[in-house]
This record gives structure tokens, sequence and C-alpha cells, in this order.
């Protein structure tokens, strides 16, 4: 581990130029909460983009506001996102909302942490040429 922090919403982690955040329990990720999260994050990264994981599987329900948020503006030093979440059918669910939300850099949901890592390390390596 490179460097890691908590606050109110998440635990975050940078490892092997890969961004960590495993989101704590949560009954609705609301735009409030989303902004709030964006902000740590950003002042976590430093000013750096990385690949990310958001491990998303303690949240129960994201609004459409925080969504879209997330999705575009909330995107900043973001390089890929990878959203990891419970079951095939929140990935069936989230794969609907990616497709209407449309967020400006490469995002995909998976149901496998080293399926995630694996794909995030492929953008960690493009990102480098």
């Amino acid at each position: 581990m490179e460097r890691e922090f908590s606050t109110n919403y998440a635990d975050m982690s940078i490892d092997g130029g890969i961004a960590h955040l495993i989101y704590k329990p949560l009954d609705l990720l609301d735009i409030d909460v989303a902004k709030h999260m964006v902000k740590d994050r950003i002042e976590f990264k430093d000013g750096t983009s990385y690949p990310t994981l958001f491990d998303i599987r303690n949240v129960k329900s994201t609004s459409k506001d925080a969504r879209d948020y997330l999705a575009n503006e909330g995107n900043e030093l973001v390089v890929a996102s990878a959203l990891l979440v419970n079951s095939s059918v929140t990935k069936m669910i989230g794969n609907f909302f990616i497709t209407v939300s449309k967020p400006k850099k490469p995002t995909k949901i998976f149901t496998d942490e080293s399926r995630a890592i694996e794909w995030l390390e492929f953008h960690l390596v493009a990102e480098v040429n």
C-alpha cells in the first residue's frame, strides 16, 4: 500500500498505481454525499489521475442526481472507473445506468475484484503509453 486515508464515507488507498475507494455502509448516496466524497477523493489524490476501483457493495441505493454527478463532474482525476458490486442483478442494473448516464471516462461494473483490477491495470498501462 503506497498511501491510505479514511473519511466518513470511504476508506481510500493507492496501491500499484490504482486508487481504491471502499465505500462505508450507506443507505442512500445522494448528491450531497457524492459531492463530499468527490472532494475528499480529489484531496487524497493530490492532483494525480489514477485508474480507480470504487467498491460500492456497502451502498444500498444511489439517487439519480448523484449518479449523474459522479458520471460527469465527479470523474475528476479518474482515468477509468471499475465499480465493484454484490450481484449479477446489481451489475445488470448498473450497466443500464452507465448506458443512460454516459460517464466521461471508461467505466465498467464487476462482481469479481480481481477482474476489476485486471481491467484497471490495462488502463494504467494505456495511461503510461
